[in-house]
């Protein structure tokens, strides 16, 4: 369906955000169909060879047709229980009492299962905001770090990071429980999982080669840092090999060096903050792009398959 999505959104492109935007509504209505679908066939072949001899019609000729074996099944599931087939045996009896209580799971299930999306979706939702106004709009991990640590002080920074991990660390677990909260795309670029993943990863990524490390030890080598990291790391690699398909990382001169240009900004921010950084900035940007390197291109990936450009990810490397 996704693909579905993606290719009449290129055949509308003036249209694409409006209709990705419908890929996770519709998906979830999909699949609610598809198991009902399902279990009515499946039970109807079942009744099918039945009609006539063990299912009979209350009055007149029983139909011996499949349409009439998918109408007894329908009724069954839905216990809607009509009265005018009925069946004449205990098995028959019993497989209409199976229906009808799978039928009934399968509604509770659904309601259950929407709202565990919907609610999931809103902790994604409730996080990536929260990253857009921590980097004031800017996309920029480092406006984050800058903004935490304002006039040099970063002694409570760590919480902040844990509490950033811990939000990171729901979000790959709700992506484990409910898969179909990738197809959730909208309008908003702030709202998008690979700006999520750009940020806390990006941040990650400079408190462990920006930061001086012997002021900073506490907070360069806390487990809150290395939890954001290795989350970030988990959720993008898992997404990688569930959705993803296998390609050859390209990496390129000119992208390290986009990387590296971009890291001596970054420091230059930290300082006008009063920040302290690494004394060794050649070591610190080459540490940079050697972290950079094990994440970038699963998220650069994630970002082509959800029909994004990277320039909507991270404005400031277009």
């Amino acid at each position: 369906m996704w693909c579905a999505f993606r290719l009449v959104a290129r055949i509308l492109p003036f249209k694409s955000e409006k209709v990705l935007s419908h890929s996770g509504p519709m998906l979830m209505i999909a699949t609610v169909v598809v198991w009902l679908c399902l279990l009515v066939c499946g039970f109807g072949f079942i009744f099918w060879s039945e009609l006539g001899s063990t299912i009979q019609a209350s009055e007149g000729q029983t139909p011996t047709d499949f349409v009439t074996a998918l109408y007894y099944s329908g009724f069954s599931l839905t216990t809607l229980g009509t009265g005018d087939l009925v069946p004449k045996t205990d098995t028959q009896r019993l497989l209409m009492l199976l229906e009808s209580a799978l039928g009934f799971s399968t509604f509770t299930l659904t309601f259950t299962y929407l709202l565990s999306v919907y609610s999931a979706l809103i902790r994604r939702h409730t996080f990536a905001l929260s990253l857009h106004h921590r980097s004031a709009g800017t996309a920029e991990a480092v406006e984050i770090l800058a903004r935490l640590g304002a006039g040099g002080e970063l002694s409570g920074v760590q919480q902040d990071i844990s509490n950033m991990a811990r939000d990171l660390i729901n979000l790959l677990e709700s992506q484990n429980s409910y898969p179909a909260l990738l197809y959730f795309r909208f309008r908003q670029c702030y709202y998008a999982l690979p700006r999520i993943l750009f940020l806390t990863m990006d941040a990650a990524t400079l408190i462990k080669s920006a930061l001086n490390t012997e002021k900073y030890h506490s907070l360069v080598h806390s487990t809150a840092t290395a939890e954001l990291w290795g989350g970030g790391q988990q959720l993008l690699v898992e997404l990688s090999g569930s959705f993803l398909p296998k390609v050859r990382s390209k990496m390129n001169d000119k992208l390290e060096k986009v990387w590296r240009e971009r890291y001596y900004q970054a420091v230059k921010r930290l300082r006008a903050e009063g920040i302290e950084i690494v004394t060794d900035l050649e070591a610190g940007a080459n540490l940079y792009i050697s972290l950079r390197r094990k994440w970038n291109s699963h998220l650069a990936g994630l970002t082509h398959y959800m029909a994004y450009n990277w320039s909507e990810i991270a404005p400031h490397e277009s």
